[in-house]
């Protein structure tokens, strides 16, 4: 192969590349736009579900005795009623890590990760390291024009 034939390949290469990013964006677009809708739409469903949401729920507060055996009244397009519930809520995260830590409650979760810096270093220095090698060489690169990709995107 030629370097001007090389270059055509890259051409083509870079072409593709461009229209693909092209489809890409159209698709991305038509998705913003779809989920633009549907936001709109559940917001209109929103406002009339609040209010019926809001007048069974003073129906059942105003009237608990009615939702002690059974606490939930059944239909045939579901069920509502009174249920006992506790959950945990956080006003303070920093407090309450704080406390915890104090205390010593088993309650931190810890997630562990790969350095890879440090691995690099490590293997470099001589040591081995199970699962991990460090790898060199030359790789074929090529680099299509970020601004011909911007513009098939609309510049964003």
């Amino acid at each position: 192969m030629t370097a001007d034939e090389a270059d055509a390949v890259f051409q083509r290469i870079a072409e593709v590349t461009i229209e693909a990013t092209a489809v890409a964006a159209q698709y991305e677009d038509q998705m913003n736009k779809i989920k633009t809708q549907a936001a709109a739409a559940r917001e209109d469903f929103l406002k009339i579900l609040r209010p019926l949401e809001a007048e069974l729920e003073d129906y059942i507060n105003a009237r608990p005795e009615r939702f002690q055996k059974p606490r939930m009244r059944r239909t045939e397009f579901g069920q509502y009623g009174l249920r006992s519930v506790t959950s945990l809520d956080i006003a303070d995260e920093a407090a309450a890590l704080a406390s915890v830590k104090a205390q010593g409650i088993p309650a931190l979760v810890v997630t562990e990760r790969l350095d890879k810096k440090a691995i690099e270093k490590a293997i470099s220095d001589g040591l081995t390291i199970s699962g991990a090698e460090m790898r060199s060489g030359e790789i074929v690169k090529y680099v299509v024009k970020k601004e011909l990709l911007d513009r098939v995107k609309g510049g964003k």
